[in-house]
């Protein structure tokens, strides 16, 4: 069973890390912000939106890869759900849009969403730790 031990880095003046652990069918969530001219000067705790998917094996399988320097690995996702924390972004949910997950060397994982109106929303690069549990868990 394959676990994945996800840094966030919190990108504000504090520069705390929180460690999330995922393992198969558990869901991610991660924050979504629009792709503009202000994104470097957002606040990592203020998103436009979250999306929300589950880490089936199928998936699992896929983000369980460190693509070699200089290249990535782009995982389109199926399903998913979009929770907007902005009013200016409900209709969005009614809207054409796909969503895929980015690896790069690291390995760093992202989201990017792209909407039928040519907008564009990233997730934080998250450092990916994978962890394998081995069953040697205490037995009685």
């Amino acid at each position: 069973m394959c676990f994945f031990a996800i840094m966030a880095g919190n990108y504000t003046l504090s520069q705390q890390e929180s460690t999330m652990e995922f393992e198969q069918d558990s869901k991610l969530t991660l924050p979504l912000f629009i792709l503009n001219e202000s994104l470097s000067e957002r606040d990592v705790e203020k998103p436009d939106l979250d999306i929300s998917f589950a880490l089936d094996d199928e998936l699992l399988t896929q983000i369980c890869q460190n693509p070699a320097p200089d290249s990535s690995i782009a995982i389109s996702l199926k399903e998913y759900e979009l929770a907007p924390h902005s009013s200016e972004f409900n209709a969005l949910l009614n809207q054409e849009h796909d969503a895929q997950i980015t690896l790069i060397h690291g390995p760093l994982l992202s989201v990017v969403l792209n909407t039928h109106d040519n907008q564009t929303f990233v997730s934080p690069q998250m450092d990916m730790m994978p962890t394998f549990d081995l069953g040697d868990e205490d037995e009685e």
